[in-house]
């Protein structure tokens, strides 16, 4: 735990240990709000809830590059598909869970989180302009995008809780914080296997031996030259021209689309039902609501004092029951429909929701106003391009790929007849593929038999949303074995440093043997490192300094390293001076490793109760 610490510490814990479980909870799709007919069958099903093929596509489209960031490494398009299915299931079965365990979130909440994203602020306050004008960019409904900050801020309450519980005693945090700034005092004598080269001899036959032994090492794979065409919207809507105009006609013609709705402002005292509740419990909840209403009744000036005392939604209740302002859609159905029927200044009568009964006071009303068209120009602007790219590339896109189909021989003329340029690659090897041409589809056209062959033009893929490729072979080399007297010299430069090698571990062993029996080694000046400041030596040899028993001093260390092996004596151990507050940074930070952990398992175990059925063919590769 030491090392883990040790590594995660530098500019102390900056960067801290959150990424133990690849949770990215951005992975879920409107659909699971807003359903479609269904006509699909779903790419996967987690318990009673389906992952719809179209929310799987559109997660992989848009998180796709992310998690191979977090992947740390070049994937391919399968574990890509599997990784972002996993986390989309970790999700949806965490929501789940979270929903079964009672949590919930409420209207102001959302709220608060869209009043504190940047991209809504001008000049550093909410602008509803602002975010309507994202939501017409984004081709989303607030009602989409307060859902899904809903299930954000939801799945956010699970983390905190399990962070919450993790619990690390300080006398451990003090004795790690104390270990981790111990310093050693040591030095090094260091057997490199460039020393040892001179005495290595590497005869014809152990080359022949590594290359009969290690052929593939030595092929070469087969390697091709393509000429390719790119079709895309994108493209055709850089050449689209929309005039100012366009967009006001646009812009009248639509007129209900720029109108801001009207907002209401309201309180209210809720009395829960619980999920589940039985007749028993409905009816005495509804009694005791009945009977806070009758008292608001007599006290209507008291509605805030009422709403502190009695409401059982928390957030509002601490405000006397405020819940802001918010448009028609911002709530559940009963509850709007009450809102937007009354008169202000008036109190409801029960008004029953999934989240029990309301007592609810009209506190204010702002009609609806239109949104000016200097404000939306730009939006309208990029719309009307997109929507003419779209019907361009609809338009052409089956004479593309015709074109390229009919006249095999060369790509010029789609090129004329499209306005495309025709593009060229280097030499590359199928797993090497450059962009746009990395499509398995597409590939394993192009590193066919009869495209070799032939060269000719290969089908148009699409390799993208509305993005077509078609490609030709214009230059092949077939696989094959690099000649003995080709790789001989690269074969023995390898065998001498591996056998080199050998030879500086040896020798350091030995060294460390005769050291720990008093004889007299070429030892480096003294170092002092620690934990926190290792110098520049090896991870391995930092951890084997420290894992050194030093009740008797010198004592005595060896390492193998990549380039040998390496011998320490430790002189000297101190105590060394923990930075201030570092056990309660320590402490923390083990905590939420504790939290990871924990989640880690809370997550196995709902796996491990749960029904998945995940469609085997949406983790093939294949264009969407």
């Amino acid at each position: 735990m030491l090392e883990a610490i040790r590594e995660h510490a530098q500019g102390w814990i900056a960067r801290i240990i959150l990424g133990l479980i690849a949770l990215t909870f951005a992975v879920w799709g409107v659909d699971w709000y807003f359903k479609g007919n269904g006509k699909e069958p779903p790419a996967a099903k987690v318990n009673d809830s389906e992952i719809s093929q179209r929310e799987f596509i559109k997660t992989l489209k848009d998180q796709g590059e992310e998690i191979k960031k977090q992947m740390g490494a070049k994937v391919d398009d399968k574990a890509l598909r599997a990784k972002v299915m996993d986390q989309m299931v970790n999700t949806r079965l965490l929501s789940q869970a979270a929903q079964k365990a009672g949590f919930a979130i409420l209207q102001p909440q959302i709220d608060n989180v869209l009043a504190g994203a940047e991209v809504f602020q001008d000049n550093g306050k909410f602008s509803n302009e602002r975010l309507q004008a994202w939501l017409r960019s984004n081709g989303m409904s607030e009602q989409q995008l307060r859902a899904m900050v809903a299930q954000d801020q939801l799945l956010k309450q699970v983390q905190i809780g399990y962070g919450e519980g993790a619990v690390e005693p300080m006398p451990s945090a003090v004795r790690l914080a104390g270990l981790l700034a111990q310093q050693r005092e040591v030095n090094e004598a260091v057997f490199d296997r460039k020393d040892f080269l001179k005495a290595v001899t590497i005869d014809d036959k152990a080359v022949q031996a590594e290359y009969d032994a290690h052929k593939t090492d030595y092929a070469t794979p087969v390697m091709q030259r393509v000429q390719y065409l790119v079709l895309s919207q994108s493209a055709l809507e850089a050449k689209v021209q929309v005039s100012d105009d366009q967009a006001r006609k646009y812009y009248e013609a639509n007129a209900t689309r720029f109108q801001e709705p009207e907002r209401r402002s309201a309180s209210h005292i809720l009395i829960k039902i619980d999920a589940g509740a039985d007749a028993k419990a409905r009816a005495a909840a509804k009694a005791r609501a009945e009977q806070i209403l009758a008292e608001v009744r007599k006290s209507p000036a008291k509605f805030a004092e009422l709403a502190r005392k009695y409401s059982q939604d928390t957030a509002s209740g601490a405000k006397g029951g405020d819940l802001g302002s918010f448009t028609r859609d911002m709530m559940v159905k009963p509850f709007s429909d009450a809102v937007f029927s009354m008169q202000k200044g008036a109190i409801s009568e029960l008004v029953e929701s999934q989240f029990g009964y309301h007592i609810i006071r009209l506190d204010g009303i702002v009609p609806g106003a239109k949104v000016g068209f200097d404000v939306v120009k730009g939006d309208i602007l990029k719309e009307l391009r997109q929507q003419e790219a779209q019907r361009k590339f609809a338009e052409v896109a089956e004479r593309f790929s015709n074109m390229v189909y009919e006249q095999p021989d060369s790509l010029a003329p789609a090129a004329k007849e499209f306005g495309l340029a025709v593009q060229e690659t280097p030499w590359f090897a199928r797993k090497a593929a450059p962009a746009p041409l990395g499509n398995d589809h597409l590939l394993d056209a192009l590193f066919s038999d009869d495209a070799e062959k032939k060269r000719q033009n290969v089908e148009a893929v699409e390799v993208a949303p509305n993005t077509l490729v078609s490609a030709r072979v214009i230059d092949f080399r077939a696989a094959g074995q690099r000649p003995l007297a080709e790789v001989a010299s690269e074969i023995r430069l390898k065998l001498s440093g591996i056998q080199a090698r050998n030879l500086a571990i040896e020798a350091g062993k030995k060294a460390l043997s005769s050291a720990g029996a008093g004889q007299t080694l070429t030892w480096s000046a003294p170092m002092t490192v620690s934990r926190m400041q290792p110098l520049n030596l090896p991870a391995e040899a930092v951890k084997s300094i420290f894992r050194t028993a030093t009740a008797k001093l010198p004592a005595y260390t060896g390492v193998e390293t990549a380039e040998g092996y390496r011998v320490y004596r430790i002189d000297r151990v101190t105590a060394g001076q923990a930075q201030p507050d570092m056990a309660k940074r320590i402490r923390g930070d083990v905590r939420r490793m504790l939290s990871q952990e924990e989640m880690r398992a809370y997550l196995e175990n709902l796996k491990a109760r749960a029904t998945i059925k995940i469609d085997p063919s949406v983790l093939e590769p294949k264009t969407e």
